[in-house]
């Protein structure tokens, strides 16, 4: 049954590839495509019932999960960000903020049986985005590069700032029932933050060791890469720490020290980036398959409700007051705060974090997240393409 699966997925990511530059500006988006897949794999029994905290599956969002923090992090210090840091900082430090405090307030309106840590639980899933939902949103070079690169970055970042917020709430949450709150900050912060810097620091100065006498090919710096994301992971949750927080960590570590050696050949974390498309695909086919497939029951008037909510109000008002003073027109400020689509962060943490801690009211923040993040995989998928395209058209109008 397991050889099935392998193969199933594997002949979907083959078939997606073949046609990818097609779909590329159709509304039909890579993960809308294996979302689907999944659906209808369960449905035919290809993909069979599984709990997926007790299945291999577990072990492919995670690493993904650590693998794109890892990543995404290591490139903080890009210089096309760094040109222009206003737009992802008000983003990251004034809108994410908000959108979880709002989010929270809509989440407790909708479902007061969650309780008030129940609903920041949900709000903070929900805060990161996914720039894969909506990659012609950041790829249409018609869009002013500016925005583009803002939504980027924050989608790139955003998720490593929501996990220690989402990690002490399921603590705040486990302490209702006993377990004590400072192992959140010994363990899960503290021995995080010293792994990531330690494996972060020896791997990089070894790398720049190797690189300045001439001892490592190209290629074998971006499998290095893999190999330092994924080893911080594994090893911090073998010591009892957040495996999530300390590739992060590492990441930014990492970035900042290797960066400058950036060979001619391309970006160092190259083989990361297309690694981890390959397994943010494969999770979106487990998303499809054992998160919404299971909880088709969860698509309720309540539900539903707080998904329009969320991927309207929830994130365009934030993000409207944190662009206060910028000067950005009305079209622009609808195009940033549209295009925030919930994807494989609120999928992993939710089918990872929340299902393992065993709440008991995770059912109910499962359905919620589920329900949202299908809607936000229809909905951005579908106008990401439409979207980019109206908006350069109104930008290349203006004098």
């Amino acid at each position: 049954m397991e050889a099935g699966v392998i193969v199933y997925a594997g002949a979907a990511l083959l078939a997606y590839g073949l046609v990818s530059r097609r779909l590329a500006s159709s509304p039909i988006s890579g993960p809308l495509v294996f979302t689907t897949l999944g659906l209808i794999g369960y449905a035919a029994g290809v993909l069979p019932p599984i709990n997926v905290i007790e299945s291999p599956a577990t072990v492919v969002l995670e690493l993904t999960l650590a693998l794109l923090l890892f990543t995404d992090a290591s490139k903080i210090q890009v210089r096309s960000w760094e040109a222009d840091m206003e737009l992802p900082t008000r983003l990251l430090a004034i809108g994410m903020p908000l959108t979880i405090i709002l989010g929270t307030v809509v989440a407790y309106l909708v479902f007061p049986s969650a309780g008030i840590i129940g609903a920041a639980i949900i709000a903070t899933i929900l805060a990161p985005t996914d720039a894969a939902l909506g990659f012609a949103v950041i790829s249409n070079k018609r869009v002013p590069i500016r925005i583009r690169e803002a939504l980027g970055a924050e989608s790139g970042l955003n998720d490593g700032i929501a996990l220690p917020i989402l990690l002490f709430l399921l603590t705040l949450a486990l302490a209702e029932g006993g377990v004590p709150l400072w192992r959140f900050f010994i363990e899960g912060i503290g021995i995080a933050v010293l792994v990531g810097l330690v494996m972060a620091i020896g791997a990089a100065y070894a790398i720049r060791f190797a690189l300045e006498r001439s001892w490592i090919e190209v290629q074998w710096v971006r499998i290095s890469v893999v190999l330092v994301a994924l080893g911080t992971y594994i090893v911090t949750e073998h010591l009892g720490g957040s495996g999530f927080i300390a590739a992060y960590v590492a990441g930014i570590t990492f970035g900042r020290i290797i960066d400058r050696l950036d060979t001619p050949s391309g970006h160092f974390a190259e083989l990361g980036e297309d690694l981890g498309t390959v397994l943010t695909m494969t999770s979106f086919l487990i998303f499809g398959a054992y998160l919404l497939a299971p909880n088709l029951a969860a698509f309720t008037v309540a539900t539903v409700l707080y998904a329009a909510l969320s991927l309207t109000v929830v994130r365009m008002i934030p993000v409207a007051i944190s662009m206060i003073g910028t000067g950005l027109a009305p079209p622009t400020l609808t195009y940033l705060g549209w295009f925030g689509p919930r994807g494989l962060a609120s999928i992993i943490f939710t089918g990872v974090l929340v299902e393992s801690a065993g709440l008991e009211r995770s059912g109910l923040i499962v359905g919620v997240i589920t329900v949202t993040v299908a809607a936000s995989v229809l909905l951005h998928g579908a106008t990401a393409p439409w979207g980019a395209d109206k908006y350069a058209d109104w930008y290349e109008g203006r004098p």
